[in-house]
C-alpha cells in the first residue's frame, strides 16, 4: 500500500515502523526513490519523496493543512513516520513492508548462498531489517548456525504476542497424522512455500472429530511440515468489553499474521465461537464473524488458517465452504491395530522402557495399554480410541514401572 501511496502522489501518508534506522534504505528499494528530510521552510521540490519521523511524546509542530496543499502543488509525498494518531489529511499506508529483495540481500551476505537466504526468509515475515539482524546474530550465539526451526525458536522466545494472539511451539515428542492429512500436506507443500499464483495456493483446513483425536496437533504438525510459525488465533480472547474494540483487535492480529507469511493461522475449537446455537446481543461476534469471513476468502497472504472442531454440524457452512477453507478433514481416531502400533512408537521415545522390552514383551504392554486406554475412554466408539487416551495410558504404564525407567 506505501508503493502504491507513493506512485499515486498522495500528498501526506502515515506509516508506522519498527525499524526507524533502515527506512530510507527501504523507501529507496519500493519506489526508487530517496527519502530526503521536510525543510522547515520550503521550498518543496517537484516529484519528491520526504520524511518526518515522529518522536515519543514530542509535538511535531506541522500544519498539515498548508503541507497537503504545497505536496499537491508539487506533485510530491511527504511520509509521517509513527505519528501518535492518524487524523485527516493523513492517508493511513499501515506498515512499512521489508522488500524480499533487500531482504535477500542482508541474508545472502550473512550466508553467502542464495539458496540458504531464500530458506531463511520463511522464518523471517514480518520482519524488519533491524529484527532480521538480531534474530540472526542471537540464533548464532546460542546455536553456531543458522537454520529455519532456529530462527522461528528465536522468534518464538521473543514473540511479544496481543490479546487473542499467540505464537504455539510446534514441538512435539511423537505425533501419528492421519493418511489423508499426509498426502495433502504432500501434496501442497510446494504450492504454499515457493508458488507464485496466488490462486493456487491453499487458503485452510477444517479439522473435524473426537475430542482428543489429534486435531490440534496437526495444526503443528503441517506447520512444522512447512518450517513456518504457528499462531493461535483465540477469538474469544480477542474480545473487548469497550465498544468496536473486540472487532478492532480481530482485524490488528489478522493483519499481523498477514505481515509474518508464511505462517499457519490456528482457530481452535471453532464451534464455542461461531456455532449456529450461539446467540450473542451485541451483535459483536457476528461483527467478528463477517471480519474472518471476508480474510479467509479474500487474503493474499501465504497463510494457512487451520480450524478445528469437536462438531462441525453446529456450524454455519459460509465459515469452511469452498474458496475459505480447501478442506475438511475427519479425524476418527485410531483403530485396534493402530492404536497398537501408536503406543509402541510412543513407548520408543522412552530410550529406558525401549532397551528393557524384547518386541514379544512390548507386543504384550501394547495389547495392555490398548485395552486400558479404550476401557476408558467413553467416547470410543466403532472400537477406535484417541490419541490422547493412548498417550496417557502409556505415561500411567511407564510410571508404573518405576521411578528410575520413567526418566528414562
Amino acid at each position: 500500500m506505501l508503493k502504491l501511496a507513493i506512485e499515486a502522489q498522495l500528498p501526506i501518508v502515515a506509516v508506522q515502523t519498527r525499524d526507524t534506522l533502515n527506512l530510507p534504505e527501504v523507501i529507496q528499494e519500493l519506489v526508487k526513490k530517496k527519502a530526503v528530510q521536510l525543510p522547515s521552510n520550503g521550498p518543496y521540490l517537484e516529484k519528491t519523496v520526504y520524511a518526518v519521523v515522529f518522536e515519543p511524546g514530542k509535538p511535531s509542530g506541522l500544519n498539515l493543512s498548508m503541507l497537503y496543499e504545497k505536496m499537491t502543488k508539487a506533485e510530491s509525498t511527504l511520509l509521517l513516520v509513527n505519528p501518535p494518531q492518524v487524523t485527516e489529511p493523513m492517508f493511513d499506508a499501515g506498515e512499512v513492508p521489508v522488500p524480499r529483495p533487500l531482504m535477500l540481500k542482508f541474508l545472502n551476505a550473512v550466508v553467502e548462498n542464495q539458496k540458504r537466504a531464500e530458506e531463511l526468509t520463511r522464518g523471517l515475515g514480518g520482519c524488519t531489517l533491524k529484527e532480521v539482524a538480531e534474530l540472526c546474530r542471537l540464533t548464532m550465539a546460542r546455536d553456531n548456525s543458522l537454520t529455519v526451526p532456529g530462527l522461528m525458536e528465536t522468534r518464538k522466545s521473543s514473540f511479544q504476542g496481543t490479546r487473542g494472539l499467540t505464537q504455539v511451539d510446534t514441538k512435539q515428542t511423537y505425533y501419528d497424522p492421519p493418511a489423508a492429512l499426509q498426502k495433502w500436506v504432500h501434496a501442497e507443500k510446494a504450492f504454499f512455500l515457493t508458488g507464485t499464483d496466488h490462486r493456487l495456493i491453499p487458503r485452510g483446513l477444517l479439522f473435524d472429530g473426537l475430542p482428543g483425536t489429534g486435531k490440534t496437533a496437526g495444526a503443528k504438525w503441517v506447520a512444522e511440515q512447512f518450517g513456518v510459525p504457528l499462531y493461535r488465533v483465540d477469538i474469544g480472547g480477542t474480545k473487548n468489553k469497550y465498544v468496536g474494540q473486540s472487532e478492532a483487535n480481530m482485524l490488528m492480529n489478522l493483519a499481523r499474521i498477514d505481515g509474518d507469511e508464511p505462517a499457519v493461522a490456528l482457530i481452535d475449537e471453532v464451534e464455542k465461537v461461531f456455532s449456529t446455537g450461539i446467540h450473542d446481543t451485541s451483535g459483536t461476534t457476528a461483527t467478528m464473524m463477517s471480519q474472518l469471513l471476508w480474510w479467509l476468502a479474500e487474503h493474499k497472504s501465504r497463510v494457512l488458517t487451520v480450524m478445528t472442531t469437536n462438531n462441525s454440524k453446529v456450524l454455519p457452512r459460509e465459515l469452511y465452504r469452498e474458496g475459505r477453507i480447501d478442506e475438511v478433514m475427519w479425524f476418527a481416531g485410531l483403530d485396534t491395530a493402530e492404536a497398537k502400533e501408536f503406543v509402541k512408537a510412543v513407548i520408543g521415545t522412552f530410550p529406558k522402557v525401549k532397551a528393557k522390552l524384547d518386541p514379544v514383551e512390548l507386543t504384550i504392554a501394547a495389547d495392555t495399554i490398548v485395552k486400558r486406554a479404550s476401557l476408558a475412554l467413553k467416547d470410543a466408539t466403532d472400537q477406535r480410541v484417541s490419541q490422547a487416551a493412548l498417550t496417557k495410558s502409556v505415561h500411567e504404564y511407564i510410571k508404573g514401572l518405576g521411578n528410575s525407567l520413567a526418566k528414562g
